[in-house]
């Protein structure tokens, strides 16, 4: 059992490294999927949570609640507000849920969202 227990010290270690090594800028997800140790089903959870709010928009829905969008991120993947910024930003960086992580960045407006808000209004005007 010990032997085991040093086995996967040493694989968490060689991927934290490899980890360090991803362009996060040229692949955002995949960088996303190590970063945050998900797996398959953790990435498809985070397209349905995606999906609902993309078709909430696409309905016009007028009440939308960003707050609720991001409760579910955070109670789905039991991180906290600093980690729901990296999902915004690395799906948007790969085109994928563009109109969700606007209207959420822009409901949630720092520092970190600076570029995605400025880039999106841009290429919409």
């Amino acid at each position: 059992m010990e032997n085991f227990e040093e086995e996967i010290n040493k694989l968490k270690y060689q991927l934290s490294v490899l980890i360090s090594t991803v362009d996060s800028d040229k692949f955002p997800v995949e960088y996303l999927i190590l970063s945050m140790n998900w797996d398959k089903d953790d990435l498809n959870h985070a397209h349905d949570i995606f999906e609902k709010y993309d078709n909430k928009l696409e309905a016009k829905e007028e009440d939308i609640s960003w707050l609720s969008f991001e409760a579910e991120l955070k109670n789905e993947f039991n991180i906290g507000y600093q980690e729901v910024k990296p999902i915004i930003n690395a799906f948007y960086e790969n085109h994928q849920w563009v109109d969700v992580c606007y209207y959420y960045a822009k409901a949630h407006a720092c520092m970190e969202f600076h570029r995605l808000i400025s880039d999106y209004e841009q290429r919409m005007s």
